[in-house]
């Protein structure tokens, strides 16, 4: 028997048994992210491409979207028609393999399914989001839910149910990025992240006495603060695209400034999706590949000292060493104005400049004066300190001078004592000073303890209105007093 044909046996043998359409927690994960990113589905169409029991497609029929169902398993089909019948809910049932469905070009808002291109090889999974992507409307949204590889739980259970014959889902390859796959097939991937850690936990009942540790796990995750959990791999690796640009909904609703209301994670992730648009259209770009996805695990706590000194509109926001701009964005949706320097171009977007009116300009601050004669209510120098190449302190005095009086300067930088405690590193104050001629290397020359944070405050006259811990990171909250001395 061929692979496809086993794989498809397994479903047609799950799929006749008694399903149920109780509403369960990981039902909850993919329905709130499918609101999440459609912004609401009532008069949408929307085509679940693999569909199953579609139990989560019944409950977006009753909420008024114009639902199809799609499924090669005659079983499948059977048990999702008997629940929509019993619910008095219209949908449209159709027997197709999603490589090649017999449904119209572009003429669904959102496509989507959860758990299926992980049975699949890398070619198939190719021609179904192909095929995904033919169906939906330019400017639609498509929505893949997949195993995601580094969770452990998952991982866990799934290798102790394949090793002892219980594992009954046939072929399953957990993915941690669908990235490549969407750039293959022309769509614009805007958000890439995981959900589910708690539904996580339910592989490990593969695992014999395993509730101990379950109940464990489910407390410590309980106990995280909510920026520690969003570094936590979920169960489901959520990969979100669009055929075309961004949709012109989602840069609207991304451009008017932030609510009051909104939280930290929810200002971030719409910042992050608009600076993912732009790097989309790039080959290769770190930001997706990398960086989004470990940024905000630096100086995440920083986010909230960030928006309270954002709450009068129009304040002015200096990021020095901006890189792709997420700092700059996140200031701008919240009314700033902004503008970014860096010592090189390679990571920023021009079109940043033009749709948002954020300023940039190339600029070693090291060796050149900060650009412009304006002066800032808050500065942001994040992982930049340990690459400076010479002593701090007059780069420091720089930004005290182009600072309010009262303004805040908020850095982030390596612990040393977390990253590299027995690297010897100079002291800040024998660190040798800048002068003209002199070369530059782009590494990390230095990384900085607890004391010297507070020596370089007191050297350029800076108040230390906080100084944390957090993931190995010094984060530091400096207010400009006085002008320095020389």
């Amino acid at each position: 028997m061929l692979p496809d044909e086993r794989q498809k046996k397994i479903w047609d043998q799950l799929w006749s048994r008694e399903i149920s359409y109780h509403w369960d927690s990981l039902s909850q994960t993919i329905y709130d992210k499918i609101m999440e990113v459609t912004g609401g589905i009532e008069g949408k169409r929307i085509l679940e491409a693999g569909s199953g029991t579609g139990k989560i497609s019944l409950r977006l029929a009753a909420e008024h979207a114009e639902v199809t169902l799609v499924d090669y398993s005659e079983n499948a089909l059977y048990n999702s028609r008997s629940a929509f019948y019993s619910a008095k809910v219209p949908g449209t049932f159709v027997l197709s393999d999603i490589r090649e469905m017999r449904l119209p070009d572009q003429h669904f808002d959102l496509t989507w399914n959860a758990g299926v291109l992980e049975h699949f090889e890398e070619e198939e999974r190719i021609a179904i989001l192909r095929e995904m992507k033919r169906v939906t409307k330019p400017g639609g949204t498509m929505l893949i839910l997949t195993p995601f590889a580094e969770c452990l739980p998952y991982r866990a259970g799934k290798e102790a149910a394949e090793q002892l014959g219980t594992w009954m889902y046939g072929m399953e390859h957990p993915a941690s990025t669908l990235r490549n796959q969407f750039e293959r097939c022309g769509i614009t991937l805007i958000e890439e992240s995981s959900i589910g850690f708690l539904d996580s936990l339910d592989f490990l009942d593969f695992i014999r006495d395993s509730q101990t540790v379950k109940h464990w796990l489910t407390m410590w995750y309980h106990r995280l603060p909510e920026y520690e959990k969003r570094n936590v791999p979920g169960y489901l690796l959520v990969s979100v695209g669009t055929v075309g640009p961004l949709p012109e909904a989602a840069e609207r609703q991304c451009r008017q400034p932030f609510d009051d209301d909104l939280s930290p994670d929810e200002k971030l992730s719409c910042a992050q999706t608009i600076i993912s648009s732009y790097h989309a259209k790039r080959n290769g770009s770190h930001y997706l590949s990398v960086y989004k996805d470990e940024e905000a695990s630096y100086w995440y706590p920083l986010l909230p000292i960030l928006d309270s000194l954002l709450v009068n509109r129009g304040a002015k926001v200096l990021d020095i060493g901006a890189a792709y701009g997420t700092l700059l964005m996140y200031s701008v949706l919240s009314g700033a104005q902004a503008h970014g320097l860096d010592h090189m171009a390679d990571y920023w977007s021009v079109e940043l400049e033009q749709d948002y009116g954020i300023r940039w300009s190339q600029c070693n601050v090291e060796a050149e004066d900060i650009p412009g004669n304006e002066r800032y209510d808050i500065v942001l120098f994040t992982e930049v300190l340990e690459h400076m190449n010479y002593n701090p302190i007059p780069v420091l005095r720089k930004i005290h001078d182009k600072l309010m009086p009262g303004g805040s300067l908020l850095i982030s930088t390596p612990w040393k004592r977390h990253f590299a405690p027995a690297r010897h590193d100079p002291d800040l104050l024998d660190m040798p000073y800048y002068r003209i001629g002199d070369g530059f290397v782009d590494a990390e020359m230095k990384y900085y303890s607890i004391d010297e944070m507070y020596v370089l405050a007191e050297a350029t006259n800076f108040q230390v209105k906080s100084l944390e811990i957090y993931n190995g990171h010094l984060l530091a909250w400096f207010l400009r007093t006085q002008q320095p001395g020389i």
